[in-house]
């Protein structure tokens, strides 16, 4: 998260707060003196605990000893000549909030939270503006290794007692594109999780996080409570048990599943074992070995755990792109659509439209996923003036389907308790039997996927909510497989037994065969391997009941995957994949190749493949291959911070848009003929290289140069002013006093390359 995202958070909250704290009447004081002079930093923090003192409240640190303990910690820095304090309290705490900043132009402001009893430093964020001419490229100046121990070091100083109860956990950093261009800084996160007899807690721990290009901390949190209710771990059931609880209740399944690709870019569909489908993790109570209700929330702190199942949704125009009057002309003469007249006569065929509702809006929209799909999209509302609802309705414009409607009621019905005079059971043969005589064919191309509650306002805070609807999924299967993505999904009124909304979402997709896919078991293996269930406390939370106070949440002693930072795996190879069916790097591994043991070149190849520079295939890397100039310029352009996606419908070459972008950013001179097979040279390669660092002016004036190679007459003419400037930056090397210039330039060599370009971009 940037810093604008943590100033937003913290503004807003210090808000919340401040009503909060107003309203139930507690000592909340404000002191902004022009500068911080120990005497009317004194007057203030008096003034205030006298006011608490007034509340009945004694405590034992002042804000004046406050102020000592943060600026003892962390270094005020000098430009923030402004500063304002608070006080808040909990059930288990009181704090000092104490804020310097700085009116003027460009801003700044630190924030330390000072516990009032213990004088304990619970939370630090700071935020400076970057200083005239402090620039941040290339790589960053620390590793996470040398930030980790100024982390560690300060966790340990200022919270000695509760960091000895915790342990380091595997975190995300903040690593912006690494680029010889400007960039934003890198941020280091580390967070340290409590353990409980033994057992982690990871909602409560100290986050550190470090700037890794000054080495400085710039974010510190405490999270903590009281241990009260801790279920002790004796009687806890085996490891071993919890796995079969998986295997047998939870293992991931078969499916097929498209990656989410806008503007009509191919994704295949992909065979994935995934979660069942109505499971986005898996949680096993430890004392008795049931898997938890999937409904409820657990507050944990975990790696990044994707939502792999994509899907279209359940709001009718989720996914459409407004067509312009222009295009609208153009498809209407150029592709075989059907006429807005004869569309609008389908819909209203297909669904009943009330007779005082009146036609408000007719388009063509343009599917976002599939360029061959469009579709009509009409909406009627009352025209008595009544607010009394409206009806969206969805055609497909080639075909004449019909793809959605949706009822909008009355919105002073939301306000009232639902009568519900049908069951799930009722609800589910309406949706059954609407889909069997609508879509007879597809019908029998799909399987019941799973039925909710929509829960109704509670006026009572005492009853138990009632569905106001049910929301109910019906999931297309090919090959047998699932196809979670596509199918029907529909909502039923309780009380009237009307259909709501329906949406049918249908692909024309091609679909893998699932001949050769791994087993269930084989699956299930692999995705405990690389997410292994642990042991943890866990604080659970009933789901909200509309208007209804939530349950008191519980803490749970149960194993979980806190660390899964994948979504699903490929069903051929086992291989775990993000959610745009991508192979993941497991978290805190880097990618390594098979064929780079022992490579002088392996550390800068491995930097870069952690960077998304470079990548290799199956496995490999191919070091001492000929770098061709279609890899070349794709690797220089992701170091100018840029990646640039897949051409539109995967027509054009993979390079393409690389050697556009490379084009913008002046790698290569515009109008110059690319030849992306072409072996690169070293002449070629300091020709780019510094083009990249925007150098080409400077370059070109080839005459300036003296050459001090023992082969300079072979380096081309107009090419003499790149050579002497990629060996003066030190990115290309002399080999005993000759730049031999016409020598092909290896895949390793010209990673070396890059890494010394982004060293010398700092």
């Amino acid at each position: 998260m940037n810093w604008r995202n943590w100033t937003a958070c913290i503004v807003g909250s210090c808000f919340i707060l401040g009503v909060f704290l107003l309203h139930q009447g507690v000592a909340v004081a404000e002191v902004a003196p022009a500068d911080l002079k120990e005497a009317e930093t004194f007057e203030n923090g008096a003034a205030i605990n006298q006011k608490a003192a007034a509340d009945g409240a004694r405590y034992a640190v002042s804000l004046e000893q406050a102020i000592q303990i943060a600026r003892q910690a962390f270094a005020v820095p000098g430009e923030l000549d402004q500063f304002s304090s608070g006080f808040s309290q909990s059930e288990q705490n009181s704090f000092w909030n104490l804020r310097w900043y700085r009116n003027s132009e460009p801003g700044g402001e630190m924030n330390v939270k000072v516990d009032a009893g213990t004088g304990e430093i619970w939370s630090m964020y700071k935020w400076l503006p970057r200083g005239p001419g402090v620039v941040y490229r290339g790589l960053p100046r620390y590793s996470r290794e040398q930030s980790e121990a100024m982390a560690a070091a300060l966790a340990q100083k200022l919270q000695p007692g509760r960091f000895g109860e915790t342990s380091l956990q595997p975190g995300s950093d903040y690593v912006p594109p690494l680029s010889v261009n400007e960039r934003e800084q890198v941020e280091y996160n580390f967070y340290y999780a409590r353990y409980v007899d033994g057992v982690i807690y990871s909602d409560n721990g100290i986050s550190v996080a470090v700037n890794g290009d000054t080495n400085e901390v710039i974010r510190f949190d405490v999270n903590w409570e009281e241990a009260r209710d801790f279920p002790p771990p004796a009687g806890k059931i085996a490891p071993e048990q919890a796995e079969q609880v998986f295997y047998s209740e939870s293992a991931p399944e078969l499916y097929y599943y498209r990656p989410y690709a806008p503007y009509g870019v191919e994704a295949p569909v992909q065979l994935v074992y995934k979660l069942p489908e109505s499971r986005r993790q898996v949680v096993i109570d430890a004392l008795t070995g049931e898997l938890l209700n999937n409904e409820v929330s657990y507050n944990y702190k975990q790696a990044s755990m994707p939502d792999g199942a994509g899907g279209a949704g359940n709001y009718l125009f989720d996914q459409a792109i407004r067509l312009n009057p222009a295009e609208e002309d153009q498809v209407d003469r150029l592709k075989n659509v059907i006429p807005q007249d004869e569309a609008l006569k389908i819909a209203k065929s297909a669904v009943a439209i009330p007779p005082k509702y009146v036609l408000t809006s007719s388009r063509l929209e343009q599917d976002y996923s599939f360029k061959e799909n469009k579709s009509w999209e009409f909406s009627w509302q009352a025209g008595d003036g009544s607010d009394d609802g409206g009806m969206d309705v969805s055609v497909n414009a080639v075909n004449g389907e019909l793809v959605a409607f949706s009822r909008r009621y009355n919105r002073y019905e939301d306000l009232k308790s639902p009568v519900v005079k049908f069951s799930d059971e009722e609800a589910l043969h309406i949706a059954e039997d609407y889909i069997e005589k609508n879509q007879p064919g597809r019908w029998a191309q799909v399987v019941f996927g799973s039925l909710r509650p929509v829960q109704g306002l509670v006026i009572d805070p005492l009853e138990e909510p009632r569905p106001r609807a049910y929301a109910i999924n019906y999931t297309r299967v090919t090959n047998g497989v699932k196809f979670p993505q596509n199918g029907f999904d529909l909502e039923v009124n309780s009380a009237t037994g009307e259909i709501n909304s329906y949406r049918m979402t249908w692909w024309d997709v091609q679909f893998p065969d699932p001949q050769g896919v791994i087993s269930q078991e084989a699956a299930a293996d692999n995705y405990l391997r690389e997410a292994p269930l642990t042991l943890g406390y866990l604080r659970t939370w009933a789901p909200e009941k509309s208007v209804k106070p939530r349950e008191e949440g519980k803490v749970h002693l149960v194993y979980y995957q806190p660390n899964r930072n994948f979504a699903m795996l490929d069903a051929f190879t086992g291989r775990i994949l993000d959610e745009e069916g991508k192979t993941v790097t497991p978290a805190g591994e880097k990618e390594s190749f098979s064929d780079l043991a022992g490579h002088p070149a392996r550390e800068a190849v491995e930097l870069l493949a952690e960077a998304g520079i470079v990548t290799g295939a199956d496995g490999r890397f191919r070091p001492d291959d000929p770098v061709t100039q279609a890899e070349l310029i794709a690797m220089l352009v992701k170091s100018s911070g840029r990646s640039p996606g897949a051409a539109a419908g995967g027509k054009e070459p993979w390079y393409r848009s690389y050697y556009d972008t490379a084009e913008l950013l002046g790698i290569i001179r515009a109008g110059e003929k690319p030849e992306p097979d072409a072996a690169v040279n070293r002449e070629d390669l300091a020709r780019l290289a510094v083009q990249t660092m925007g150098l080409y002016n400077v370059a070109r004036l080839s005459n300036i140069y003296v050459l001090d190679f023992q082969d300079a007459n072979d380096i081309s003419e107009n090419l003499r002013g790149h050579a002497a400037l990629s060996v003066a930056l030190g990115l290309i090397k002399p080999v005993e006093g000759k730049f031999e210039p016409k020598a092909v330039v290896t895949r390793a060599e010209a990673a070396e390359t890059i890494v010394r370009l982004l060293i010398n971009g700092k």
